[in-house]
């Protein structure tokens, strides 16, 4: 599926569906009864006689992944495919990806929201000029640049904070704090600090996202 949506503006959904159905070898017969079917899981708003033009942006989306899997492919590739979806819509794609997945289907998703990419994948390459700069499970690369963030709930001052050793950076996120640190071995001297006095709400020690290290790989090339 490509991040330009391919359809017919002025044909109904139903006849859209059912041409590509037909160009991968499905008939006319077995598709059409399973038109309403796939357009209510989809949760579409609107009749299969209705013209693709006059769907919203998202539902278009939908129709266009219906044309996509109806058939039941073993390979599916997508390319961004939650490009300008709002959050309700993304989430019903992703019920969809999951459940190809679950159904057997390899996919191949291309997309630059790491977040995503985090959710849905169980393996990632990721390619830089054509070349590839990172490859291996998500939880793997992650890791693999060590666990330098804390995310931390505690009622110390950032002041003080800041003043620990190995502590490079400090971030405001939802209440949370994000404490970056020089070295892994220096979460050591903050957790002590901020246990000394009992309990605190929340210290996570965890390694960078993907979307970090995507923008120190894509940086690492623009030097």
């Amino acid at each position: 599926m490509p991040e330009e949506r391919g359809l017919y503006p002025n044909v109904t959904i139903e006849d859209q569906i059912l041409f590509f159905a037909e160009l991968k070898g499905c008939s006319r017969a077995k598709i059409k009864p399973e038109i309403d079917l796939w357009m209510d899981r989809a949760e579409i708003v609107g009749k299969k006689t209705d013209l693709v033009k006059t769907l919203s942006k998202g539902n278009q989306q939908k129709i266009q992944l219906i044309s996509t899997i109806i058939h039941q492919p073993k390979l599916v590739i997508l390319d961004e495919p939650f490009s300008g979806l709002d959050p309700v819509n993304a989430e019903i794609l992703k019920k969809f990806v999951f459940d190809l997945k679950a159904d057997g289907a390899t996919i191949i998703f291309s997309s630059h929201r790491m977040e995503n990419v985090d959710e849905l994948c169980d393996s990632l390459v990721m390619l830089k000029r054509g070349k590839t700069v990172l490859r291996g499970k998500s939880e793997d690369v992650k890791n693999s640049f060590g666990r330098k963030r804390i995310m931390l709930d505690a009622p110390h001052p950032s002041e003080a904070l800041a003043a620990l050793p190995g502590v490079i950076q400090i971030e405001n996120h939802k209440g949370i704090r994000i404490v970056h640190l020089a070295e892994e071995s220096d979460a050591n001297s903050v957790f002590d600090f901020v246990t000394k006095d009992g309990f605190i709400p929340m210290f996570s020690l965890e390694p960078p996202t993907l979307e970090e290290i995507f923008k120190w790989k894509a940086g690492e090339l623009n030097e």
